[in-house]
């Protein structure tokens, strides 16, 4: 009897999970950021779940996470560490020589993985308004560019795209914008597992 109980119960546990990982999840990246020299100013946070609720990321100014509803979560958990540990990682970091991280990104096929996953995933928003300029204006050119060809392979139900061009040899950048996507973890996991194997053999 106690085990047709756990079993049922592992069965139970197993559907529950298997229904969250299919249903759509919502992420909202929202935020201002300002670049000037070496510089960097502004609000980014990150919301991954569902409407009302789920983890929020703050990435500046300050690195938190937090569980629950939005605005009024029940667990907070900065993330910041140590400034001098941080400097050793990074040094650490730096010692793969860029060879060897491109030798490794070429193996991924990163382009076939792109288009599959913008194909499941459902825009709701997406909306960039401010100014943007590089050091080297022809980033900038690119950058633009980029973000046009973008905006029409995403095709968003609320599309807001107003940057103003700065073209010189400093860095001036000042973006306020709102990105905001549903997706099915599940079958997005599956469907990227499946062009990755498909391309990598």
């Amino acid at each position: 009897m106690m085990l047709y109980v756990f079993v049922y119960t592992i069965l139970f546990i197993l559907s529950v999970l298997l229904i969250v990982l299919i249903l759509p999840v919502r992420i909202r990246l929202t935020g201002r950021l300002k670049l000037k020299e070496s510089d960097i100013e502004g609000n980014v946070r990150l919301l991954l779940g569902y409407r009302k609720r789920g983890i929020g990321i703050d990435i500046l100014p300050k690195k938190t996470i937090t569980l629950g509803t939005y605005q009024k979560p029940i667990f907070v958990k900065s993330l910041q560490k140590n400034t001098k540990k941080n400097k050793n990682h990074k040094q650490e970091s730096d010692e793969k020589s860029l060879k060897e991280k491109y030798m490794s990104f070429r193996k991924i096929p990163v382009m076939q993985l792109i288009k599959s996953v913008l194909k499941l995933i459902h825009w709701e928003e997406f909306s960039l308004k401010g100014k943007l300029g590089f050091s080297n204006p022809m980033y900038t050119g690119l950058a633009l560019g980029f973000l046009n060809t973008f905006k029409g392979l995403v095709n968003p139900q609320k599309l807001i795209l107003e940057l103003e061009p700065i073209f010189s040899d400093k860095l001036n950048t000042d973006v306020e914008g709102t990105i905001h996507i549903r997706l099915s973890p599940l079958i997005t996991v599956i469907q990227a597992g499946f062009i990755y194997y498909k391309f990598h053999k």
